[in-house]
């Protein structure tokens, strides 16, 4: 049976050789957080007994201390470590035949990287800003809308018309038609300003 843990694990041999042995690939695990061991057993059974000792036994916390392993089955052997904000280093010791044999892995666990919250827009290609017209160029310069900009257009070619028409007719009542458009314009202007 094999029981599953997380984040980094180590795997010791529990006697292999003849008599009482424990062998581990490796003395050293570097993690993320929480980790284990996984012990296997062969020839004969044995009991098992884990310690954390330095910095790491006052931050971390074993699912039980003592385990006993069958020859052909393996045992998950979980090591909790909380959230951390530094590094910490300490010793995981691992001993069978009431301390005949033993296993000192040292062990440094640093922070997890912070989280960076991803959202879909992400992935999506970014569209340029379309690049503005002649009259919003100028609009935004004077700070008019275009549509008001579009009325004083309006405004001095109406202006402009009564202008000729009066000019060319001539005489008093051409003269008023001009002032009542004159007038006209600066009520209208009047009134888009504020």
């Amino acid at each position: 049976m094999t029981e599953t843990v997380s984040g980094s694990v180590l795997t010791l041999e529990i006697n292999r050789e003849a008599g009482e042995s424990l062998e581990a690939p490796s003395t050293t695990i570097d993690t993320e957080g929480s980790f284990g061991i996984l012990l296997r057993g062969h020839n004969v059974p044995a009991h098992a007994h884990c310690r954390l000792e330095g910095e790491l036994s006052r931050i971390a916390s074993l699912e039980q201390p003592n385990y006993y392993v069958e020859p052909g089955e393996e045992k998950a052997v979980p090591v909790s470590v909380p959230e951390i904000d530094d590094p910490i280093a300490g010793t995981l010791e691992v001993s069978i035949g009431y301390g005949a044999e033993t296993v000192a892995i040292d062990v440094e666990v640093v922070p997890s990287p912070p989280e960076v919250d991803v959202d879909d827009s992400l992935g999506e290609p970014r569209r340029p800003d379309p690049e503005p017209s002649a009259l919003e160029e100028f609009s935004s310069v004077g700070g008019f809308e275009p549509a008001t900009l579009g009325v004083v257009a309006l405004a001095i070619v109406a202006l402009a018309v009564a202008a000729l028409t009066a000019g060319s007719i001539g005489g008093p009542i051409a003269l008023v038609g001009v002032l009542t458009v004159a007038v006209g314009i600066v009520v209208a202007a009047g009134l888009l300003l504020y």
